[in-house]
C-alpha cells in the first residue's frame, strides 16, 4: 500500500469544526496582541516604509535587498547566534526544530485543503510522506533537545540573562507541545497499525508504540483523540502567547534584521530646521525615538550579549545596554496607556477632561525618561558598539544612548570635563584648548611638507588633536612621517589648518558643534581638493569617512597600519638584513574599537607587526580580538572625562595584555595608546607600549 495518512484521521467531524473555531480564535487574540504592539511602534519617527516599496522593480528590489540579505544571513542562517557554546547549540537545535514542525504543519494544512478541493491534488503520500515523516521525527529531536539545553541553562539563572516567569510558560508548553506530538503519533501507529516503510520511515513514532502496544483499537483511538486535542490547544496556547511575552521576537526579531542600520559608526544627522519645527534636540519622550528603534525594543529577548560585551557594564559602571532596552521597553508600553487622544472642535466637557488628564500623564512618561536612563547611564557608554556587534537581531543600545546624550547636552545637562572639552572646541578647535599656531609644532625638524608648500601632494595626513598637542601621540605622528619619507611618499599636512573633527562632540552629543567643525574641514579639504586622507587615529578615521558625506565630504580614507602594509606590499618598506635587532620581545596587539569592529580594519596592522618581527615573530593574540576586541575606555567622549580608577576599562584591557605574557603591546590609536599606557602602569609592569609605526621605525632603525 501506499504510505500516507488522513491529516484528519481518527478526529470526529464535529471536532474538525470545533478545531478551525478555535484556529480562527486564536489568530484574533495573536492579530490583537500583534496590532497592540504595531501601535507602539508606529507613534515614533516615520523611517521612510513607503519610500521603500517606490519606484519600479529594479529600484525596490535594489532598497530591499539589504534587509532580505540579513533576513537570510542572521535570521534563517543564525550567523550571529553561533560561536557562543551552549546557548548557541540550544538555540539552533530549537530554532531548526521549530522552523522545521512549522513548515512541516503548513505543508500537511495545504495538503489538506488542496485534496479537500479534489483528490487528485493531494501530495502527502508515497516517497514524500516517507521523506516528510523521516525529516520531522529527526528535527522534533532537535527541537526538544534545544528545549532541555534551554531548560537547564535557565535552572542554572545566568545573571546576564534576562528572567521572567512567564519564561517557564514558554519552556514547558514548548516541551509539552514536542511531547505530545510525539505522543499522537506513536497512538496514530497503534489503532492504524501501518506496515512497511508507511511504519519506519516515523522511528521514534514506531518506538513510542511500541509502549503502547497492550492497547486495543478502540482504546488507542480514544486516547488518540484525548492526546491529539491536548497537543492541538497547547498549540494555540502558543500562538496566542506569542504578543504576551518573550516569544514576540519571534516577529519583532526578524522584522528588525530587516529595517535595522546595515552599518556601524554611522549618525543620523540633525538639522537646524528639525530642531526649530520640533522645538528639541535628539529625544526627550519615548515617541521622539523612530518607528525601527522602537520595533527593535519588542525584539530584545534579553539573552544578555549585549551586557556581557559592554566594557562600562564589566567595570561596574551604571550602565547595562541590555537594562537600557528593557527600561525603554517598559516606558513604550506604558505610553500605550497614556496615549493623548486626538483633540475634536465637537469635544465635550467631559471629554476635555479626560484628554487633559491623558495629556498630564503622558508628561508623567516624559519624565519616567529621565528618571529611568539616568544621566550617568548614558555618560558610561564608550560608543565602542560592543553592544550592536553581538545582539543576534542588530538591536542598537548605541543610538538609544547617543540621541538621549543630545538631548541632555541641548538641555546643558553635561557638566564637568567632558563639557570643558566641548567649550575648548568650541573656542580653540581641539579638546586640549590648546592655540591652533601650536598645531604644527610636532613636527619640527622632520620636513613634513603643508599642504599650501606642496599642493601637488597625492595623500593627506590627517594629525588629528591627539597628535598634534598630545605629547606622547606626537611620537606615533613623526613615525608615521618618518615612515612616509624613507619609502617616497608624496604627502602633505594641513598644520595649523587643521582642525578637530568634532567625532567626540557629536558621540558626547553635541550635534550642532561637530557640524560646525566638519563643515570647516570640508571647506579646508575643498580648498586643497583632498581625495585621499591618510589617518593613524581610528576614530578620525570614522568621522572622515562615514560622519563627512553626509555634510558633502566624499574622500578615500585609510589607516596608517593599511597604508604602511601598502608600502610593505610594493617593496617601498623592506627591513634590510642589517636592520636594527628587535627589541620589541614578545608582542600583543590591541585592536581599536572603531577600527576593527567598526570598520573591519584588523588584518593590516597584524600584517605590518609581523614585517617588523622578523624572523622571530613572537606574537601572541589576546581573546577578545578583531571584530570582537575589547574596548580600551576612551571612546563616546570617554577620553575627556574624570573616573574611578577602579572603574577603568583600561585596567581590565591591559590585564588581558599582559596575560599573553607580551613585553610590548602593540596599538594603533593614539586613545588606545594613552589608555593602555596607563592600564599597564596600573599593573606596575615594565612592558611598553607602542604604536605599530613606532615598532617598525624601531626595527629600520630610521
Amino acid at each position: 500500500m501506499t504510505p500516507t495518512r488522513e491529516t484528519f484521521g481518527n478526529i470526529p467531524h464535529g471536532a474538525v469544526v470545533l478545531f478551525y473555531c478555535l484556529t480562527v480564535a486564536t489568530m484574533a487574540v495573536f492579530a490583537w496582541g500583534i496590532w497592540r504592539r504595531f501601535k507602539l511602534w508606529r507613534q515614533g519617527a516615520p523611517i521612510g516604509v513607503r519610500e521603500l516599496i517606490a519606484g519600479n522593480f529594479r529600484q525596490i528590489c535594489g532598497k530591499l535587498k539589504p534587509g532580505l540579505r540579513r533576513l537570510l544571513t542572521d535570521g534563517l542562517g543564525q550567523k550571529r547566534v553561533r560561536g557562543r557554546g551552549l546557548p548557541s547549540w540550544a538555540h539552533l537545535a530549537l530554532f531548526a526544530g521549530f522552523m522545521m514542525l512549522f513548515l512541516g504543519t503548513t505543508l500537511l494544512e495545504i495538503d489538506h485543503l488542496s485534496s479537500g478541493i479534489s483528490e487528485a491534488l493531494k501530495f502527502h503520500r508515497g516517497t514524500y510522506y516517507v521523506i516528510y515523516e523521516f525529516t520531522l521525527d529527526v528535527f522534533g529531536l532537535l527541537f526538544l533537545a534545544g528545549c532541555i539545553l534551554f531548560f537547564w541553562r535557565r535552572t542554572r539563572r545566568p545573571a546576564s540573562v534576562g528572567h521572567r516567569a512567564t519564561d517557564w510558560y514558554v519552556i514547558i508548553s514548548f516541551l509539552a507541545i514536542g511531547i505530545s506530538g510525539y505522543l499522537v503519533e506513536g497512538l496514530r501507529m497503534v489503532w492504524q497499525q501501518p506496515t512497511g516503510l508507511a511504519a519506519h520511515c516515523s522511528p521514534v513514532g514506531l518506538w513510542i508504540s511500541h509502549g503502547f502496544s497492550g492497547m486495543t483499537e478502540a482504546s488507542a483511538r480514544s486516547a488518540h483523540q484525548v492526546v491529539w486535542w491536548i497537543h492541538a490547544v497547547l498549540v494555540f496556547g502558543f500562538i496566542a502567547s506569542i504578543p504576551f511575552t518573550r516569544l514576540l521576537h519571534i516577529i519583532a526579531g526578524p522584522m528588525n534584521l530587516f529595517f535595522a542600520k546595515p552599518e556601524l559608526g554611522r549618525m543620523t544627522p540633525v538639522t537646524m530646521e528639525e530642531v526649530e519645527k520640533t522645538e528639541r534636540v535628539g529625544v526627550s519622550a519615548i515617541e521622539h525615538f523612530n518607528q525601527q528603534q522602537l520595533l527593535s525594543l519588542d525584539a530584545c529577548m534579553e539573552c544578555g550579549r549585549c551586557e556581557e560585551a559592554c566594557p562600562a557594564h564589566a567595570t561596574d559602571k551604571p550602565l547595562s545596554p541590555k537594562k537600557v532596552v528593557q527600561d525603554l521597553k517598559r516606558l513604550m508600553t506604558l505610553s500605550l496607556s497614556v496615549a493623548a487622544p486626538r483633540k475634536s472642535a465637537a469635544q465635550t466637557p467631559a471629554q476635555e477632561s479626560t484628554a487633559l488628564s491623558r495629556d498630564a500623564a503622558t508628561v508623567q512618561v516624559r519624565a519616567l525618561l529621565d528618571e529611568t536612563i539616568r544621566a550617568e547611564t548614558l555618560w558610561s557608554c564608550t560608543a565602542c558598539s560592543a553592544c550592536v556587534g553581538v545582539c543576534p537581531v542588530r538591536i542598537d543600545p548605541l543610538t538609544l544612548i547617543t540621541d538621549l546624550r543630545r538631548n541632555r547636552v541641548g538641555e546643558g545637562a553635561l557638566s564637568g570635563t567632558a563639557a570643558t572639552a566641548l567649550r575648548r572646541m568650541q573656542s580653540s578647535s581641539n579638546p586640549w584648548g590648546l592655540p591652533a599656531a601650536d598645531r604644527p609644532n610636532w613636527s619640527e625638524g622632520l620636513g613634513a611638507p603643508t599642504a599650501k608648500e606642496n599642493p601637488s601632494f597625492e595623500v593627506l595626513y590627517w594629525i588629528g588633536c591627539a597628535g598634534s598637542y598630545d605629547r606622547r601621540a606626537q611620537r606615533v605622528a613623526r613615525a608615521v612621517v618618518k615612515l612616509l619619507k624613507h619609502a617616497g611618499v608624496n604627502f602633505a599636512i594641513l598644520g595649523r589648518e587643521e582642525k578637530c573633527t568634532g567625532e567626540s562632540a557629536r558621540r558626547l552629543g553635541d550635534e550642532f558643534l561637530f557640524q560646525e567643525l566638519a563643515q570647516a574641514n570640508i571647506a579646508t579639504l575643498a580648498k586643497y581638493n583632498v581625495r585621499k586622507i591618510l589617518a593613524h587615529c581610528p576614530h578620525c578615521l570614522n568621522s572622515l569617512l562615514k560622519d563627512y558625506s553626509q555634510f558633502g565630504g566624499s574622500y578615500e580614507v585609510i589607516h596608517h597600519t593599511q597604508f604602511i602594509s601598502q608600502l610593505i606590499q610594493e617593496g617601498r618598506l623592506n627591513i634590510p638584513s642589517a636592520a636594527g635587532p628587535d627589541s620589541a620581545g614578545a608582542v600583543t596587539y590591541h585592536d581599536p574599537c572603531y577600527l576593527a569592529r567598526v570598520n573591519g580594519i584588523h588584518e593590516a596592522p597584524r600584517a605590518v607587526l609581523a614585517t617588523a618581527l622578523g624572523a622571530t615573530n613572537d606574537f601572541r593574540e589576546m581573546p577578545r580580538n578583531r571584530e570582537k576586541t575589547f574596548c580600551c575606555g576612551a571612546g563616546g567622549g570617554r577620553m575627556w572625562m574624570e573616573e574611578d580608577p577602579k572603574q577603568r576599562v583600561s585596567t581590565v584591557r591591559a590585564k588581558e595584555a599582559l596575560a599573553t605574557g607580551a613585553k610590548t603591546v602593540a596599538v594603533g590609536c593614539p586613545f588606545c595608546l594613552t589608555m593602555m599606557t596607563d592600564g599597564v602602569a596600573a599593573q606596575n609592569d615594565s612592558a611598553r607600549v607602542m604604536d605599530v609605526a613606532e615598532i617598525l621605525v624601531e626595527r629600520l632603525g630610521i
